[in-house]
């Protein structure tokens, strides 16, 4: 009979919301030890499964919001790989003598128990007492306990590629989890209901990064989630998704980082999330969330061939960034990264390429606007990958500096121009006249030899003599720029992607830019000087600078100074 009552129940429950009432809730003070309930939540494509939860005891009983319930889950749903990162939200549904199932709470923590079947849950009231649009952010979290929703997932990224930034996370001391490269699921709109899985998306589009959890209770359009926080920042402005599970990964050892967990992937942007509290995390299905787009655009000199890419970034300016920082540093990092690596079908370990990165502002009337130029003399594939990535990464950071105001970015376009081979030349002598005087323009002739082909050339600059150079015979030095080491960052070792993830300094000396014009003088400032210089009487002179060319090594003239 009972069996008969829980599967009436779960059919009821993968009902459209609209279909039914908001349930019914089981307060704190009726929860006992030894009842018999059920759990709800997702393991394969979109059906809700349901498995036995036993009521083991209750801790803090009295300390409203602090209190958890402790349970232990068991059936074919989570006896193979037992509890993880996306089962947090999972409703626990106990049905009374009077056959009204009512809900008690939401699967939230594990505990580090081998097997993954023990866990805690956080009280139906506690979770609906997280207010679906806060007025500030609070932080909580019950010492000892695990986040079952825990790391953010990034998907868009070929594996390799993938693996690269979870290393570079883990060594900032972050969690990552690679999910599969295909960022969307593609299936119909679902409704949210207890059970459901779901996605907190900071991005939607080419590079997806979210979180995965599961619906606690809906009462629509509002909806809870997670039962335990994300980062408790309060009010937030976040995609609110639907997703796709593919598998729960097996890893029973339940230890920090070594955990089971669902390999998830979004579906569709249904509305916002709205409140992020230490019991919860809320939405409201609708409208979406404030964004902007990010765009990379990479193009192969050799052939042509054009790759773009579009991801929105939601935008939390309007709600004072409330985590402290946006996804857009790690988004355009990743998605700059997957361009370089992709857009030469089989990167070769020399590669000369060009980076522009151009940000326009709500605050400012032009745009901001930066270029690098590349000329990578790597020992592996991919090797323009890295320094691109941290490049954008340091773009973002500027903007991330200023403190006197929110800033609102209104799109971020990235542009990368790579060809195959190495542009480049060596200095391997220069001319000039052998009497110069003080403050008068002379010609210097650079003899280059080019790499691979040995050719022969040659490049004429000016340059004006130094006026407070003392007379006499004097060394110049021509210099040139030396190319790229590249870095492979699917290799150990290669990239340093861990930049990506390193928070600014807060409350540094000097506050950052005091100023729009200094943060427009900060970005551009992000551009690398390459060219040939003289160096003579101490006083260093742009000689010549070409950005299809590198022209490295050095030479030096002797010159008598008149």
């Amino acid at each position: 009979m009972r069996r008969l009552l829980l599967a009436a129940l779960a059919a009821a429950l993968v009902a459209p919301a609209g279909a039914r009432a908001a349930d019914p809730i089981l307060p704190l003070s009726e929860v006992q030890s030894g009842m018999r309930c059920i759990g709800l939540s997702v393991v394969r494509g979109l059906d809700i499964a349901q498995f036995d939860v036993e009521v083991i005891d209750v801790i803090d009983r009295g300390r409203g919001g602090a209190a958890r319930i402790i349970v232990r889950v068991s059936g074919p749903a989570v006896d193979a790989t037992g509890l993880g990162a996306g089962f947090s939200g999972s409703p626990i549904l106990c049905t009374g003598a009077d056959g009204v199932a009512r809900n008690l709470g939401a699967l939230s923590e594990t505990i580090g128990e081998y097997g993954g079947k023990t866990a805690l849950a956080t009280p139906i009231e506690a979770i609906l007492a997280q207010p679906a649009l806060p007025p500030a952010a609070t932080r909580t979290r019950v010492v000892g306990a695990r986040s079952l929703a825990g790391p953010l997932t990034i998907a868009g990224l070929r594996p390799a590629l993938a693996r690269a930034f979870v290393r570079a996370a883990r060594k900032a001391g972050r969690t990552l989890i690679a999910g599969p490269a295909g960022t969307r699921a593609a299936f119909d709109p679902q409704p949210l209901v207890p059970g459901s899985s779901v996605s907190v998306g900071l991005t939607s589009g080419d590079i997806s990064l979210g979180a995965t959890g599961t619906v606690s209770y809906a009462d629509a359009p509002h909806v809870w989630i997670f039962g335990h926080e994300m980062d408790g920042a309060g009010r937030r402005s976040l995609f609110l998704q639907d997703a796709w599970i593919h598998t729960v990964v097996n890893n029973p050892v339940a230890a920090p980082d070594v955990a089971s967990y669902k390999l998830a992937s979004p579906g569709n942007d249904i509305g916002t999330i709205t409140s992020d509290g230490p019991n919860g995390v809320a939405g409201i299905v609708g409208s979406l969330p404030p964004s902007f787009p990010l765009r990379v655009t990479a193009k192969d000199l050799d052939t042509g061939k054009v790759r773009s890419a579009v991801t929105r970034i939601a935008d939390e300016g309007d709600v004072g960034l409330p985590s402290g920082s946006s996804p857009l540093s790690l988004a355009a990092a990743a998605a700059t990264a997957e361009a370089a690596a992709a857009i030469l079908d089989g990167a070769p370990a020399r590669q000369t390429g060009e980076l522009c990165v151009k940000v326009t502002l709500r605050e400012t009337r032009a745009p901001l606007r930066v270029c690098n130029t590349y000329a990578v003399d790597g020992t592996s594939q991919n090797a323009l990958a890295g320094p691109a990535a941290t490049d954008v990464a340091a773009a973002v950071a500027v903007l991330e500096s200023y403190r006197f105001g929110t800033l609102h970015v209104t799109a971020m376009e990235v542009g990368l121009r790579v060809r195959r081979g190495l542009r480049q030349a060596f200095i391997t002598g220069a001319r000039a006249p052998r009497i110069v005087r003080r403050g008068s323009r002379i010609a210097v002739r650079l003899a280059l030899r080019h790499t691979g082909t040995g050719k022969r050339s040659s490049r004429t600059a000016r340059m004006r003599v130094p006026l407070g150079i003392p007379a006499g015979v004097r060394t110049m030095r021509v210099i040139g720029t030396p190319t790229d080491p590249g870095s492979d960052p699917t290799q150990d070792g290669g990239g340093d992607l861990t930049l990506v993830f390193e928070e600014g300094e807060e409350g540094a000396d000097d506050g950052g830019p005091q100023s729009l014009a200094e943060l427009r003088s900060s970005f551009t400032a992000l551009a690398r000087p390459i060219g040939v210089v003289a160096l003579l009487g101490g006083e260093e002179r742009l000689l010549l600078r070409d950005p299809r060319l590198r022209i490295t090594g050095e030479a030096r003239v002797r010159v008598r100074v008149r």
